[in-house]
């Protein structure tokens, strides 16, 4: 008799990744055209300041050598110093993470309050008139790329208005107010460009959800309509939501780089940005392993976040 442990599977295929992703971080310095050490010393550099570069980057070990050297420095906290800036990388992303979160946080607050209502309108009478222009309008969104978003939303609050910061962020222990002022328009960029998505995927679910023998004893029965949606049709519809906030959420441990860098927001994707530009190896390959943590983590919470969303899951793996 074999024993079987619950979510084995899943955990040594979340151990792979991993592993995986170490691998290629690792190879980073290997695999890219021309010598780093040029690209980040420049023509002058003497032989010994690129031997130097070389064995601060792992350059001269194999890849598996320096995938183990990384990972046995990783699991103590120790990601490595910055190229450019001298700081340990921990410190670089402990400082950052904080503010790509908040960033995040507040663009599902926008993507939420938007999609949610409305998808739950058009599903209750799709096909009608306030249907055909969120579906639409939806459908226009998505065609919008995110920095055209962003750079309208800086023409219209920042010049026209003068109402917000274009660029610029202050934490929010030092002022919250102000803090609060520089995450409107970065948050506004990423919620609106994710309601779009939110709002057509949960408005397919929801016109699923609504056929259900069971809906239609509710309405027969006379249950109200806002009970009816949000009680009864909203929680099973809302599994694909879970999962695109969850791996959204992973992703976003990596940051936001478009954003954060159109808006001068010092986040994660910021700080990759600055890193791949400079080819500052270590913080590049910790940005790279801190995103793929993010993703496997969050989606072994959306799995375990389904059985709370829906029993008949749990009862599924029994």
């Amino acid at each position: 008799m074999r024993l079987r442990l619950p979510g084995a599977g899943r955990a040594g295929r979340a151990v792979g990744v991993l592993l995986a992703v170490v691998l290629a971080a690792a190879a980073l310095p290997h695999v890219m055209p021309g010598s780093a050490a040029l690209a980040a010393l420049g023509p002058t550099a003497t032989p010994d300041q690129i031997a130097a570069y070389d064995r601060r980057i792992g350059a001269g070990q194999n890849v598996l050598s320096g995938a183990l050297h990384w990972l046995g420095g990783a699991v103590h906290g120790d990601f490595g110093t910055s190229l450019s800036t001298g700081v340990p990388v921990a410190t670089e992303l402990g400082e950052r993470i904080p503010v790509t979160l908040e960033l995040f946080l507040a663009a599902q607050l926008v993507a939420l309050a938007i999609a949610v209502p409305l998808a739950l309108a058009s599903a209750w009478r799709p096909g009608g008139l306030l249907d055909r222009i969120a579906t639409a309008g939806a459908f226009l969104w998505l065609a919008v790329p995110g920095f055209v978003l962003g750079l309208v939303l800086i023409w219209v609050a920042a010049v026209q208005l003068r109402i917000l910061p274009a660029t610029g962020w202050v934490r929010f222990g030092q002022d919250p107010a102000q803090n609060l002022k520089d995450l409107v328009l970065p948050a506004l960029t990423l919620g609106l460009t994710e309601a779009a998505v939110y709002l057509r995927t949960l408005r397919a679910q929801l016109i699923g959800t609504l056929d259900q023998t069971y809906i239609a004893a509710a309405r027969a029965r006379g249950m109200a309509t806002r009970r009816l949606l949000v009680r009864r049709a909203l929680r099973p519809s809302a599994l694909p939501l879970v999962t695109l906030i969850g791996i959204g959420l992973g992703m976003s441990l990596g940051g936001s780089v478009l954003v954060e860098t159109l808006f001068a927001v010092p986040g994660v994707g910021n700080l990759a940005a600055v890193a791949i530009a400079g080819r500052d190896f270590p913080v590049v390959q910790a940005v790279v392993v801190l995103s793929a943590v993010g993703v496997v983590g969050a989606t072994v919470l959306v799995d375990l976040f389904y059985r709370r969303l829906d029993p008949r899951i749990a009862h599924e793996h029994r």
